[in-house]
């Protein structure tokens, strides 16, 4: 059942077998999220099948409470399945950037991209050497993403991004470095110390 039922299908029935709160100590309601293999793993999509989301038999999901602070922190999901914790004050991305941090992550898949650059079919091919955007938190609100660039294309959700408008990250957005470029995953987290 679990496999082929949405989120908002599951957090109740979770929520209820877990025995946790609705109501937080005010009487409103609690939000939850559910996210794959580790408490800041992948946020599962609302309307689309957990199995449509990769989950399967033996899955570990995990509830937690969604924070009503801003997020502290972001991870950015690489094409390999890997992430990397952004910096807290954020880190403008290039080709060399992004990388760098396969490198360090993937050291295999970071070998083999270097041969399909060579070759010219790495996705990696269409993010730019020089800074293609940039992700930071805001002054007072969430993570964001932003560009100067108006000759290469820098998508969130599908959607070009505007030069010089940044626009706010949600935990679970895909961000696209280039036209028919590399997909990123966004994952936010929450203020811990909530």
């Amino acid at each position: 059942m679990c496999e082929d039922s949405p989120p908002e299908t599951l957090l109740p029935l979770l929520i209820d077998g877990c025995a946790l709160p609705a109501q937080n100590e005010r009487g409103a309601p609690i939000a939850y999220t559910l996210r794959l293999a580790s408490p800041a793993g992948r946020l599962l999509r609302p309307g689309e099948n957990a199995s449509a989301q990769g989950v399967r038999s033996g899955s570990h999901l995990w509830l937690t409470e969604r924070s009503p602070t801003a997020p502290r922190r972001c991870l950015l999901g690489l094409p390999d399945g890997s992430e990397v914790a952004l910096p807290p004050r954020g880190a403008t991305l290039s080709r060399a950037w992004l990388l760098q941090a396969l490198a360090l992550l993937n050291p295999e898949t970071y070998h083999r991209e270097l041969t399909l650059l060579e070759q010219r079919q790495s996705t990696y091919r269409y993010v730019s050497n020089r800074p293609h955007c940039r992700i930071a938190p805001g002054e007072t609100g969430p993570w964001s993403v932003s560009t100067e660039r108006a000759d290469v294309a820098t998508l969130l959700n599908g959607m070009r991004i505007t030069p010089g408008a940044p626009e706010s990250l949600r935990d679970g957005d895909i961000l696209t470095l280039g036209e028919e470029g590399l997909s990123l995953s966004i994952t936010l987290i929450g203020d811990t110390t909530a």
